[in-house]
This record gives structure tokens, sequence and C-alpha cells, in this order.
């Protein structure tokens, strides 16, 4: 995944939106959302999709309101005998809370996985851990708007983080769902003017682009999933939230604030 933002704490009623494009090669073969139960009592069931070459994934939810993101960081020669870095995800997914993630995340990365950003937050606290060539850092974040993609956040020469933000800030986070939904379909469908298209938010080349989106709303109530099997701009967002109904192990109820249509 090479696009994650994530509306950290800032929008009433639900502690964090996630949205996000999946950017692959067309080769690499994928499974759209699904349940994985606990391989350890202790620890809890979760949604995500599935990468079906490595076996890991780039994203997912735990029944205790845990979201974990995953993108690649570029790197100049990344070394063909690391672990798969979907498998950190999958790692992270099986942990009660991001603090809990966080102590996990103090040593032995350099070592097991090439470059990466990893967001994960449950609502309460959010931390972003970067390893790069020089070493890994791990840091809690505030409430805000984060923008990760395939480059530092902070690097003042990605062009795309600062226009995603831009794109964002044009969204009113405080007005109903409907309008904040579109809003992020609409950025993420967006394909720039840059002669880069790996610099777009919708990539498209011959051989790699955007494979999938996905939309996540965790409500202090009800959470709600969106996922596009396909680049948003042409695939079309069907829900998902069933899944993180029976997830949460609570009836399943509508709430007047949720209007988007079950099938977008």
């Amino acid at each position: 995944m090479c696009t994650l933002i994530v509306l950290d704490r800032v929008v009433p009623g639900l502690p964090m939106v996630a949205a996000s494009n999946r950017d692959e090669f067309y080769s690499r073969p994928a499974a759209p959302p699904a349940r994985v139960e606990p391989q350890e009592e202790q620890d809890p069931a979760f949604v995500a999709p599935q990468d079906l070459e490595a076996g890991g994934t780039w994203m997912g939810l735990n029944a205790r309101g845990l979201f974990v993101g995953l993108t690649n960081r570029r790197a100049a020669a990344p070394r063909t005998d690391r672990r798969s870095r979907g498998h950190l995800v999958l790692e992270a997914l099986r942990r009660p809370t991001a603090r809990v993630v966080a102590e996990d995340m103090r040593q032995g990365l350099e070592e097991t996985y090439n470059p990466f950003h990893l967001f994960y937050g449950d609502g309460r606290q959010s931390f972003f851990t970067c390893l790069s060539e020089e070493g890994a850092e791990t840091r809690e974040l505030g409430p805000g708007t984060h923008v990760i993609c395939s480059r530092d956040p902070a690097d003042p020469g990605s062009g795309k983080v600062r226009h995603i933000q831009n794109a964002v800030a044009r969204i009113d986070l405080g007005g109903a769902f409907d309008r904040i939904f579109e809003g992020l379909v609409e950025v993420l469908t967006e394909h720039g003017e840059g002669e880069d298209p790996l610099e777009h938010v919708c990539v498209h080349t011959p051989g790699y682009g955007t494979r999938s989106s996905a939309i996540l709303a965790l409500g202090e109530e009800r959470w709600r999933y969106w996922h596009a099997e396909g680049a948003p701009c042409q695939a079309k967002f069907r829900n998902y939230t069933r899944l993180l109904d029976e997830l949460r192990e609570r009836p399943a109820f509508e709430e007047r604030t949720w209007t988007c249509e079950e099938n977008r």
C-alpha cells in the first residue's frame, strides 16, 4: 500500500477514519478482506485482505479496534533475502493495543525487513514506525491528519504528500459522514498533473499500479468498511461492514449518522 490517509481523533464521533490505496505489480495475486482467526487463545481475531504471494497483508483491523497500515519505503537496493513486510502487519494485528505494538518495535527490524512505514492506532493512541536504511525510529502521533506514502512523511520534496494534505484539508471534517466519504474517494481517485505516475494518488503504469482501495470508519458505536477491488477510478467501493460487525462480536445495528449506500 503506497498511500495511507488517517483522520486520527479529528472527526466527531469517529475516533479514526482511514483511507488507502494499495499500489503493487498487477501480476502479484491478492485476496479481498476476510476474517482471520487468532493463532493463540489470547490473541484477537482481525479482518484484512491478503497478499497471496507472500502470505501477509498491507492493512487490517482487529477485534479490539487496533488498525494497522503499511507502506513500503523506497530504498536504493532492497534485499531479496528479507522477510515480507506484510508479515509485520499480521504480527501487529495480534496485539491488543497500539502501545503494545510500539513496545515490540524496539529491536530486530533492521536485520529482518526492507525499509517500511508502519502506522498503528486504536482510537486512543497512535504510533508511526519508520525503518530506513539508517535504522528504525518509532514515535507517538498526536490527533490530526496523517498522510503516509512511500517516502518519509517529513520529506520536503514529497509533492505527493503535500498535495494529499491540501486535498484533505478541503474536506469538512465536522460535516455529514457522506460528504467526508465522498471527499476521501475523490482524493483516492486523483491522478495528478506530474509526469511521474508513481507520484499520483491513483497510479497507472503498464505493469504496476493501484490494485485496490479501502475506507474504514471506526465509530464509537459501530465500525464501517468499504473496499474497492481495483483502481478506485474504475472499481466500485463495496460495503464489507458485516465483517466488522461479526469481528466486534456485538449485534449489528443502524445509526442515523450513517447513510452511505451498502454498495457504492
